[in-house]
């Protein structure tokens, strides 16, 4: 029994010996550990226009910042966890060309000498650009005149965000920039156009602005008689803007070179044009492009005191017109003169014809102003102002003008500084004051006191119109935009209320350098298609 534990303990002390001489025979390499910071948790962004930048601190813990010897993979993932690599340096700079959503955003980092590699996250969230805000169409420079749609996008808890290239315009090669328009169902917009001096087409919205086809591919408008090709639209209505952000469903008026047209928003397909006076004539007159009505009575269609009358002025017979009635819109009947009004609607007999028209952008009764034009042989020339409000007095019943709207203003000429040479105009509904632009000079003539004002911009001026979409009840905004035949300017603007001085201001912070010649500017709501 002694022999066995002698034998046992000699074997433990061999081996214990053996343990003792190996040590120090293995090279062991602390690991390079590393640690990352300066990512936060989340990063908002606007899709397709904002660059998102992250300057991570990395330290190893044997190497500490020597950064020689890591290799770093930045990379996305989104729907079925599919990734993609979307930068291989340290720092992150990386325009967000990605469709809004919610993504995960990894960094990578991985040392060269061992294979340790380490992962970061980090939560993106790319909204979209183009839900709110307003859009600004025009030529771009230097380009042949193709047309360019850009963004002042307006997000919540940031500055107004100027975004080109709404569109990519590199396939339709559209040129000569027009105008653009919505209407639709409400606050829910379907149909939005742009128009070029060429050609009109619609486009979708999702998360970017789709081309869906020209206008004459739609088919929306398919007269039964001869008209001119390709049909252009001119106008459209009920538009935004005028007393709403949005346009009223009924009813859906369309207005091309040669014809108009109306239509229910359940079928928006037309084809017999009502500018004319039966439904079976084949005689239509000449319109000046733009349609007339009073918004603030809402919708057509329904009881007397709510219908709308839709009007049109005549340049064959020199008068205002009317449509003839909610449910048959395929003729109109002319105004029937009435001098208590003042406002003499059957121009003819007074050699009166329309220089210029539009409505009033107002939350109460919705003036119509027109611009006349009087040569009476043997006399000047001389030219007035027409202010009314139109109303159907009971349903299906005559348009009349509202009682005590209608007014006639004598302009002064002599005051006027070129007046004859004006290039855009604009009522201001919330001031006796007509604007007119020559040149890169803004005049505002006050037809009531007969006072004129100017203000000089260091470009051509290339529109003037209301702002009055993106607030209901402020219609004292405007927009100014000017060309200096390189880059373009948007002004919003406003005048002072002091009837003794005709101010111009600039609203703080609300004017931006474009890369546009702008000829149109459209407020895009929240809701908007």
């Amino acid at each position: 029994m002694k022999t066995n534990i002698a034998i046992i303990l000699s074997t433990l002390l061999c081996f214990l010996s053996a343990c003792v001489e190996d040590e120090g025979n293995y090279t062991y390499t602390p690991v390079n550990e590393v640690s990352v910071n300066g990512i936060d948790e989340r990063y908002n962004a606007l899709a397709y226009s904002d660059v998102i930048e992250i300057a991570p601190e990395i330290e190893g813990s044997v190497k500490g910042e020597d950064m020689s010897n890591y290799e770093f993979a930045w990379y996305r993932c989104y729907s079925n966890h599919t990734h993609d690599t979307i930068s291989r340096e340290k720092d992150l700079h990386w325009k967000a060309d990605i469709q809004p959503g919610s993504y995960t955003l990894y960094l990578g980092v991985k040392d060269k000498d061992t294979g340790y590699n380490r992962t970061y996250s980090t939560t993106l969230n790319i909204s979209s650009p183009y839900t709110r805000g307003f859009l600004i169409l025009g030529n771009r420079p230097n380009t042949g005149n193709l047309v360019g749609l850009d963004m002042l996008t307006m997000v919540p808890g940031r500055d107004t965000v100027y975004v080109q290239d709404v569109f990519d315009n590199s396939k339709l090669q559209l040129k000569n920039a027009k105008s653009m328009s919505y209407t639709g169902y409400y606050r829910s917009m379907t149909h939005f156009f742009i128009s070029t001096e060429e050609t009109t087409h619609k486009f979708s919205f999702t998360d970017t602005f789709e081309p869906i086809a020209e206008f004459n591919d739609l088919k929306m408008i398919e007269p039964l008689i001869p008209h001119k090709r390709p049909i252009k639209l001119i106008d459209v209505a009920m538009r935004q803007g005028v007393n709403l952000s949005y346009s009223y469903i009924y009813p859906r008026i369309y207005l091309t070179e040669d014809y108009a047209f109306g239509c229910r928003p359940s079928s928006e397909y037309m084809s017999e044009p009502f500018n004319r006076y039966s439904q079976t004539s084949e005689d239509f007159f000449r319109f000046y492009p733009y349609i007339f009505y009073n918004q603030r009575k809402g919708q057509l269609g329904y009881n007397g005191s709510t219908a709308s009358p839709v009007i049109l002025y005549d340049l064959d017979n020199e008068c205002f017109s009317y449509l003839a009635g909610p449910y048959q819109m395929t003729y109109m009947k002319a105004f029937q003169n009435s001098p208590s009004h003042g406002v003499w609607m059957n121009c003819k007999p007074y050699y009166r014809t329309i220089v210029y028209g539009e409505n009033d952008f107002t939350t109460g009764n919705t003036n119509c102003n027109a611009i006349m034009k009087e040569s009476k042989p043997g006399e000047d020339v001389k030219y007035l102002i027409y202010r009314f409000v139109p109303e159907f007095s009971m349903f299906g019943g005559a348009c009349t003008i509202k009682s005590g709207t209608g007014k006639t203003y004598n302009l002064d000429l002599s005051v006027m500084t070129d007046f004859l040479n004006a290039e855009h105009y604009y009522f201001a509904s919330a001031y006796t004051l007509l604007y007119y632009s020559v040149g890169n000079t803004l005049y505002a003539y006050d037809y009531v006191n007969n006072k004129l004002a100017s203000k000089q911009f260091d470009g051509k001026i290339t529109y003037l119109q209301a702002e009055a979409s993106s607030d209901l009840y402020n219609n004292k905004w405007f927009w100014v935009a000017t060309f200096d035949g390189t880059k373009g300017h948007l002004y919003k603007m406003v005048t002072s209320v002091d009837p003794n001085k005709i101010e111009f201001i600039d609203l703080p912070n609300n004017n931006w350098e474009v890369n546009l010649e702008v000829k149109s500017v459209l407020w895009k709501g929240q809701n908007s298609w």
